[in-house]
């Protein structure tokens, strides 16, 4: 369970805005579009879910492509200042509720009442207990057929773990790793890569089906030189940024699929995988 008083170590989000920085922030932008694109593509063209839940929302970026797909959105952060500027920035949507929550319990929800749940680069930084019962939770509230949309980091082969500092990552040890998600320290983000074998396998005695993977975040030496206006859209369904008819689009998608066609080289080429899993 996290400690009382818990905060994202990186409140400012200095690293996470330099490492996307470092590649190229419009792509890293429009290859996650493409992830949300890939599952309302899944989703088809019916009614809109009802129920939705954003764990570990952060600032609410992704809260726009939820409602999209569903009437009502939950949205939960263990990060009491994260949680106050989303809920500033939703205040005036009926179909928004938020949630604080520290550790992996998501009670009051009962059992089979949400339909979708986001869960963006959240596993990373948490405990194993942790993220074993956080699991658990999911496949007790989703309903039969629900879904998780689980965006996380991989290792190219076995298991790392690691700190972001300001300097750098630094490889740790699997014990200084848990230590750092149960006592977390300002500008020092415990990082883990996992192995995406044992993760699949998890994931599968956990309950879930995995319908698609889908490996985004290509490293720049294997990825497209495109130079793209910023994408804008403010507050709007974020899938609508790649129906712009800019070449450059079309390059990195085409670029993106070329990729994941090899699941070996995608592994080395991408930084990031998801997984859209189901609720068997």
């Amino acid at each position: 369970m996290r400690q009382k008083g818990y905060f994202y170590p990186d409140r400012d989000e200095g690293l996470t805005s330099k490492l996307i920085q470092e590649y190229d922030e419009t792509r890293w932008t429009l290859e996650e579009v493409y992830v949300l694109k890939s599952v309302k593509k899944t989703l088809g063209e019916k009614e809109k879910l009802g129920l939705s839940m954003d764990v570990g929302t952060g600032l609410g970026r992704l809260i726009p492509f939820l409602l999209s797909i569903s009437k009502k959105v939950i949205a939960l952060d263990a990060d009491l200042w994260r949680l106050k500027k989303a809920m500033e920035a939703f205040d005036s949507h009926p179909n928004v509720f938020f949630m604080w929550r520290q550790g992996s319990r998501l009670d009051p929800l009962p059992p089979q009442t949400v339909d979708f749940i986001n869960y963006s680069h959240v596993a990373q930084h948490v405990s194993h207990p942790e993220f074993i019962e956080t699991l658990g939770e999911f496949h007790r509230v989703l309903k039969r057929g629900g879904r998780v949309l689980f965006l996380t980091t991989h290792s190219e082969g076995k298991e790392k773990f690691l700190v972001s500092t300001e300097e750098g990552a630094i490889e740790i040890t699997r014990d200084e790793y848990e230590e750092l998600t149960l006592n977390p320290q300002p500008k020092r983000l415990p990082v883990r890569k996992f192995d995406l074998d044992s993760l699949e396998n998890l994931l599968r005695e956990c309950g879930f089906e995995i319908e698609w993977k889908i490996y985004y975040h290509i490293r720049p030496e294997f990825a497209p030189r495109v130079k793209l206006r910023e994408p804008k859209n403010p507050g709007g369904d974020p899938t609508k940024l790649l129906e712009t008819p800019e070449k450059g689009v079309e390059d990195i998608i085409r670029n993106l699929e070329s990729i994941n066609a090899d699941e070996r080289e995608a592994r080395r080429k991408a930084l990031d995988v998801a997984l859209l899993l189901r609720k068997g």
